[in-house]
């Protein structure tokens, strides 16, 4: 069982730190490949290198849009101020206008991508700024060097950038404006086919996590933390910057809902491939009816 992961405190990283993986998969030798961007995971889904993925949902859209063959299985979290758009000290911006003729770093194709771009739109600025594609690793160093102004970028590389910087907006600022982005798990398609079984045992374990973060957020965080080597502070704070839907939440007109009636945040995920279409991110937007085909409910 290969399953590729970010590294954030998210709910596969308490399910890994627990145990919950080897309770679902008993006898199973499990490998857990770890992902700076979907882009990469993508690659991996397509040649077989892993069997799950989580990544964000933007890379989950050109996953459908490429036609690589895979499903989408569960919302890992739902963004909010774990992911931002920052400004570095001595910068001279101190609000969302002031990036006007400013350089800003993001992952390219990335949530944070997407959400800086639908900020610049609403804010006039689309063709007002330049913008850099660097992983988060090359947006710190860049940022210690002075060579970007701003950052769009997600947790943990928000609490460095935050030593010298400010926040200007976050994605549940754009959350509260209907545009809703999260991170995502894939699988591929022919896990489905070959061991069915297999997607279900994958959701009960990510699915145990969710019910910690609400029953015991104390012990969740601490995995959390554990397991992605920083602090407890540093993981209640990243965690508590998004939302972890039940179960019961997952399937339903609030989540990704069905095939045959795809929910609130499948419908987020369509306007953000017709966003993506736009700016010539993805050859083609996936219609509604795609999208329909794309869900699996986990052996729901």
């Amino acid at each position: 069982m290969r399953i590729g992961v970010l590294n954030t405190p998210n709910d596969v990283a308490v399910a890994r730190h627990l145990g919950y993986f080897k309770e679902a998969f008993p006898g199973r030798k499990i490998s857990f490949i770890t992902f700076d961007s979907g882009v990469d995971a993508n690659k991996a889904l397509m040649s077989g290198g892993v069997d799950f993925a989580t990544m964000g949902d933007t890379n989950g859209v050109v996953a459908l849009s490429a036609g690589i063959p895979v499903r989408l299985l569960w919302i890992n979290e739902i963004c909010g101020a774990n992911e931002a758009l920052v400004a570095r000290d001595g910068c001279k911006i101190h609000c969302l206008e002031d990036v006007a003729g400013k350089t800003i770093a993001t992952p390219f194709a990335s949530t944070s991508h997407y959400s800086l771009m639908i900020a610049l739109k609403q804010a006039g600025l689309t063709h007002k700024v330049r913008l850099l594609d660097m992983d988060t690793q090359n947006i710190v160093a860049a940022w210690q060097r002075g060579n970007i102004d701003a950052a769009y970028t997600w947790q943990p590389t928000l609490t460095e950038l935050l030593k010298n910087g400010q926040v200007l907006i976050d994605s549940s600022d754009l959350g509260k404006k209907g545009v809703q982005t999260g991170n995502i798990t894939l699988v591929r398609e022919a896990i489905l086919q070959e061991r069915p079984d297999d997607a279900r045992r994958f959701t009960e374990a990510v699915a145990k996590a969710h019910r910690l973060r609400a029953s015991d957020p104390a012990k969740a965080v601490a995995a959390a933390a554990a397991q992605t080597g920083i602090s407890v502070a540093e993981a209640k704070t990243q965690v508590a910057g998004t939302t972890w839907l039940t179960q019961a939440e997952m399937y339903r007109q609030d989540g990704l809902g069905t095939p045959s009636h795809p929910g609130a945040f499948t419908r987020a995920m369509m306007r953000t491939g017709q966003f993506m279409h736009q700016q010539q991110t993805v050859s083609t937007a996936p219609t509604l009816s795609e999208f329909s085909t794309f869900i699996d409910t986990g052996g729901k």
